[in-house]
């Protein structure tokens, strides 16, 4: 029950480090290097400017020091780990939960940096599929480590197809490699039937979405949009409603 109760709490600090590897990430910061700086006047941030969405409320989303915005990402990232991560809490067996705590912060850290630069790691991506074979052989993923590997090449090659075509189609480069690395990451801890359930959903919210965005704000339909929050988020939904997903694409 104590960890229960204090679970959102940890919840909340684990996506405030999550902000700062996905921030160091695309910036190329060491993350050896000195602590949280405003990334405006580069002024060092004392313990009270650190804590997780309750001081982007107090200082209505501005640094203390130069009162430059402070991008929405922070708190977002903060409240979307509390959620998925509680929500694995009471919908997966425990025996799962540590391997799936690495996968789902690697879907938060690329959610934020495609969200902010349209850029995906590979260090979230591709160099975590060896890891997510690796948890599969060891017991630690409800999936065999051959369903694990399948699933990586699958999601890989899935997408790379799909980028193939549309480029002979129209001259265009539609898919970036982020999300090819990102379905391999998705593959390896799924397998292949997580990686197609993903990129249906994905597809679907993310098409739905986008023209919502794209409409209400009045920008061109050729703007490009971050597809990885989709991918990343439709991944999620079927970790938690795997055997449903499993019921409804198996049986059609």
């Amino acid at each position: 029950m104590i960890i229960y109760l204090f679970a959102p709490i940890l919840f909340l600090c684990w996506g405030s480090f999550l902000n700062v590897v996905a921030y160091r990430l695309t910036h190329e910061i060491s993350f050896f290097a000195p602590r949280s700086q405003c990334p405006h006047c580069r002024h060092l941030l004392a313990w009270h400017d650190l804590m997780p969405v309750l001081s982007w409320l107090w200082l209505r989303g501005r640094c203390r020091y130069c009162t430059q915005p402070i991008s929405w990402l922070y708190p977002f990232i903060e409240l979307l780990t509390v959620i998925i991560m509680t929500l694995s809490m009471f919908t997966l067996d425990s025996a799962y939960w540590p391997a799936y705590a690495l996968f789902f912060s690697a879907l938060i850290v690329s959610i934020r940096t495609d969200l902010e630069t349209m850029l995906i790691s590979r260090y979230a991506t591709l160099a975590l599929v060896p890891v997510g074979i690796m948890l599969s052989f060891l017991g630690f993923l409800p999936i065999t480590a051959y369903t694990s590997l399948l699933g990586a090449f699958f999601g890989y090659y899935l997408m790379w197809s799909i980028r193939a075509v549309f480029k002979c189609m129209t001259g265009k480069v539609g898919i970036g490699q982020g999300d090819l690395d990102l379905m391999a990451l998705i593959g390896a801890f799924t397998g292949a039937l997580g990686c197609w359930v993903t990129l249906s959903i994905g597809s679907i919210v993310g098409a739905l979405l986008g023209s919502l965005y794209l409409t209400l704000t009045k920008q061109s339909t050729t703007r490009p949009l971050p597809f990885g929050p989709f991918l990343a988020l439709s991944a999620c939904a079927y970790v938690f409603a795997q055997h449903f997903f499993a019921h409804v694409f198996l049986s059609v």
